[in-house]
């Protein structure tokens, strides 16, 4: 069992194409190289998710995926941009992970059918823990522009998602392709929620 306490390692070990499960803003989550076939079909086997419900992925900044934004009007961008500052969230108990279904043109931005599945839109967050935005930092590459991370919840099919280190290893520990980052999630109080862009509607 691996467990990595340097960003650079971990950022490596998903670069091989291996999964690592990380703290994010109130449970932890299991994830990849988004762009890395072979690391998704993974994940979607070990959670036994059909692949065209799509995944959520996440990313360290909004100017990183400012294109995938280009296709929505100036008041719902703003409200996307809102939602991703931390300073509009005042205490912890008021926190909350908003994830954003952002609808996608594939002649300018291409993001595979293994992350958004059946749908014409991406499920995409920009995560407020810092250690996963450095990881998302050192994805970036020319075959992953956006720096995209999956961000799958750390359980397995209808078991609670973990909310540390010792409950994340006890789900994947006799997994070798699953290593662990070694932190704590930001205790955000509220579950995590999913936003469709195109007309504000609360999905999750």
């Amino acid at each position: 069992m691996c467990v990595f306490e340097e960003i650079t390692q971990a950022s490596k070990w998903l670069k091989q194409g291996n999964l690592l499960a990380y703290p994010t803003e109130s449970v932890w989550g299991l994830g990849c190289d988004a762009m890395s076939e072979q690391a998704v079909q993974q994940i979607l086997q070990i959670k036994n998710r059909p692949m065209e419900k799509g995944l959520i992925v996440v990313t360290d900044s909004i100017q990183r995926i400012k294109p995938l934004l280009e296709n929505i009007n100036l008041q719902q961008k703003q409200m996307i941009i809102d939602s991703w500052t931390e300073k509009n969230q005042a205490q912890k108990k008021d926190k909350q992970a908003i994830t954003w279904l952002l609808p996608i043109d594939n002649n300018k931005n291409f993001i595979p059918k293994w992350i958004t599945g059946k749908h014409n839109s991406v499920a995409v967050r920009v995560i407020a823990n810092q250690q996963i935005q450095q990881i998302c930092q050192n994805l970036v590459s020319d075959n992953n522009p956006f720096g995209l991370l999956v961000s799958t919840s750390c359980n397995t099919a209808s078991l609670p998602p973990a909310y540390n280190l010792r409950e994340a290893k006890n789900y994947f520990s006799n997994n070798n392709n699953v290593a662990y980052l070694k932190g704590e999630t930001l205790s955000y109080a509220l579950p995590s929620q999913i936003k469709n862009a195109s007309d504000l509607t609360v999905l999750r």
